[in-house]
């Protein structure tokens, strides 16, 4: 009789502490890939990139690193917003090109953009970035 009545008793506070029959989690938060220590440098930024776009080297755009870019001529990320952090500054930028030079995870930024984070003198940065738009596994 003792064991039945502490085991009722402690389904009882147990439901209580835990919130029986309450989901513990009502929303779900969408999960964001962040590429930490990312070499960041720069390019001429002019022209016409990879993905087809016309870039001017005064506006925040990138060139992605080709593992990330894929092997097709057109990547599905063009056109992408992704927010960078450097130097203690926050940036949003698209993705408008490739850098067959740029390690796995790195970017190549306009000089307008890199810029922002630091003077061109500077030559490379490392930094952290994540995709603000897109599902990515």
């Amino acid at each position: 009789m003792h064991s039945r009545t502490t085991l009722a008793m402690l389904t009882v506070v147990s439901s209580a502490l835990c919130g029986a029959g309450t989901p513990i989690a009502s929303e779900s938060a969408a999960l964001v890939k962040r590429f930490d220590n990312a070499q960041l440098t720069f390019y001429s930024g002019e022209g016409v990139g990879a993905c087809g776009d016309l870039i001017n080297s005064n506006e925040f755009a990138v060139a992605l690193n080709t593992q990330q870019y894929g092997a097709s001529s057109q990547s599905s990320l063009c056109g992408q917003s992704i927010s960078i952090t450097a130097n203690g500054k926050t940036a949003t930028a698209r993705i408008l090109d490739e850098c067959f030079s740029c390690p796995n995870d790195g970017l190549d930024l306009t000089p307008g953009l890199f810029s922002f984070f630091a003077p061109l003198s500077a030559g490379f940065l490392i930094g952290s970035w994540n995709f603000l738009n897109a599902t990515i596994n």
